[in-house]
């Protein structure tokens, strides 16, 4: 059997939705997989249908959060100047660490330290991602003093690849010369809304709203959040420290999160790959909370807009809890763009198969 390593970094779910997606699109029958990352196990699990050994282990942390929609960049330039003061001991560490588990091929979503080992001890190796941490790096930390010989690391280590795979749509990569786009990458869902009906007692004139703010650092302001007539709200079980009869929580469903969404009127969620990009596979309105100041941004609305239903809002409002027309306004949004294949999986699947 062929070994595939694969490394997912853990700075939000966006990059195991897209790994998930490429491995579930993978025939493992003679490929042994083993995954890297600090993402919750019972989520990695969920995602990713083929068996797989579990190894935790952080070798990136993208950048430091305040919370889900601003980055610490003091915070983050401090985390890297200690992590690239002892980077060639830590890229010795990491080709140990790659010639004890002997993989055929690694695949990273998108930590570099792996990738620079791997074109260290000749083991082939792809990335995958919308982004890449060097870009992200220049971007909020570039000005502080030491930033470029950190950025000149990050690059190598991306240029280590035979190919960074750009999931559409992604940021332009100008720096990298190895990047090949791929379409998008997302799961399709199964709809079920008789079965939200089933599981809350919910007549057909209800429509159900997916809150998806990811879990870094967010607050939400339950006390101030609007109720509308028909209308009820699915949160993360860990936000919901209020109870309400329009209230409830994922797990109440059993369902996997993108049957879940799937299965939802309208998704509320802030800028980012994983969610906007199912949003729109699965034809579910978005209304997304902008993250203004985040490189992807643009990109991803911009192609939100061209393929799917989306309005944009600002977190302030959120906060305020005024915003029940904006939810409203989007329950009557009606489909009207064709149908987006997410071909990415299936391409990157075969590119996996290709280098193995």
């Amino acid at each position: 059997m062929k070994h595939l390593l694969v490394d997912i970094s853990a700075h939000g779910f966006g990059h195991l939705a897209q790994t998930a997606a490429v491995l579930n699109a993978l025939d493992t029958r003679n490929i042994r997989l083993t995954i890297r990352s600090l993402a919750p196990e019972r989520i990695l699990r969920e995602r990713i249908r083929h068996p797989f050994q579990l190894i935790p282990y952080l070798q990136d942390n993208g950048v430091i959060m305040h919370d889900a929609l601003r980055v610490d960049a003091e915070a983050s330039m401090d985390w890297y100047v200690h992590f690239h003061a002892g980077y060639e001991q830590r890229k010795q560490q990491a080709v140990a660490e790659l010639e004890a588990l002997q993989p055929d091929l690694l695949f990273a979503d998108v930590p570099y330290l792996s990738l620079d080992a791997a074109g260290a001890c000749a083991v082939p190796s792809l990335a995958l991602c919308s982004l890449n941490w060097a870009d992200i790096f220049q971007h909020y930390c570039g000005h502080f003093p030491g930033a470029a010989e950190i950025h000149a690391q990050i690059l190598h280590a991306y240029a280590q690849a035979k190919w960074f795979l750009q999931a559409t749509p992604s940021m332009p990569m100008d720096d990298l010369s190895n990047t090949r786009s791929v379409a998008p990458i997302a799961l399709t869902g199964k709809r079920q809304p008789d079965w939200l009906r089933g599981k809350t007692g919910c007549g057909d004139k209800v429509k159900f709203v997916l809150v998806a703010l990811g879990g870094i650092g967010i607050e939400y302001p339950l006390e101030q959040w609007p109720q509308l007539e028909n209308v009820c709200w699915i949160f993360p079980d860990q936000a919901l420290t209020l109870q309400r009869d329009d209230f409830f929580p994922q797990s109440l469903f059993g369902l996997d999160y993108v049957d879940l969404l799937s299965s939802c009127d309208l998704v509320l969620t802030k800028t980012g790959y994983g969610t906007q990009t199912e949003a729109v596979i699965n034809q579910v309105p978005a209304l997304c909370v902008r993250r203004d100041g985040w490189p992807e941004q643009p990109f991803l609305f911009d192609w939100h807009q061209q393929h799917g239903e989306v309005s944009f809002i600002d977190w302030q409002r959120i906060q305020s809890g005024d915003f029940a027309d904006d939810i409203a306004a989007a329950l009557k949004t009606s489909w009207t763009k064709p149908a987006v294949l997410p071909d990415g999986a299936r391409q990157t699947a075969a590119i996996i198969v290709s280098c193995l």
